[in-house]
């Protein structure tokens, strides 16, 4: 169900010692344009920067620190090109939420987005005022409004926030771990069933499947986050910045 309304600015944490919001669009125009959608799901404080990606990209300009980075692809002969901005972005931007936000009509192959650096991909018919609406799921969801930091300790192999300690098992120590080093947080089935000593080759998906749910789990009963995310027909994806190791 689309979520709606003016969420993000109700959240407790202080923006003024934040990092802001960068869009990048094909014109500086566009990227105004979305700045607006995005100015109605945040505080008024929080900085909100734009330039246009062509020239930023040339200049391998932004490699400080945002809250986010918002790519607007308006054109659907883009599509592929800016696989590689999104990889040059994620690069240099290690941190920062990365969303690729694509308009127009057909299919999307969201996946390679994911595996490219984007942490979230969100489809638009046009950048119109409708947008706000569509964009305000995201801003009310855990990879925006997240306020807990999870510390991975491979010694003890347990979690840890703020005195708060979750013990798990060598392979899901393991798992998270390979998550957290990953430069886009994702892991394929294939890869989990490894890190877990199965056979690649042949191996139960429902046990796979169990085995992360369970993992998943264990984080949201005590934190009340949900950390791991399915991407279908690829495997599963770590939030961004929630588990840092020890």
């Amino acid at each position: 169900m689309m979520l709606s309304g003016n969420l993000a600015p109700r959240s407790p944490r202080p923006t003024n010692a934040e990092p802001g919001v960068l869009t990048l669009g094909r014109t500086r125009g566009v990227a105004e344009h979305f700045r607006a959608l995005v100015a109605q799901h945040v505080r008024t404080d929080m900085p909100l920067e734009v330039n246009d990606y062509l020239s930023s990209y040339q200049q391998n300009e932004y490699c400080r620190s945002y809250r986010a980075i918002f790519l607007v692809i308006d054109s659907p002969q883009a599509l592929e090109e800016n696989l590689a901005l999104v990889e040059n972005l994620r690069a240099n931007n290690l941190k920062p939420i990365i969303c690729a936000v694509i308009t127009g009509r057909g299919a999307v192959n969201k996946i390679k987005y994911y595996l490219a650096g984007a942490d979230v991909c969100i489809k638009l018919n046009t950048l119109s005022d409708d947008g706000a609406d569509l964009l305000a799921e995201f801003f009310s969801s855990e990879e925006w409004q997240r306020e807990i930091n999870l510390t991975l300790d491979p010694t003890r192999i347990c979690l840890m926030d703020n005195g708060q300690k979750l013990d798990i098992s060598f392979a899901e120590m393991k798992i998270l771990e390979a998550f957290a080093q990953t430069r886009n947080h994702i892991l394929s089935h294939d890869e989990i069933a490894g890190i877990m000593g199965l056979n690649t080759h042949f191996y139960d998906p429902r046990a796979l499947e169990k085995s992360i749910s369970r993992l998943r789990g264990k984080i949201k009963d005590m934190y009340g986050t949900n950390a791991i995310q399915s991407i279908r027909g690829y495997g599963y994806r770590l939030l961004r910045g929630l588990i840092s190791t020890a």
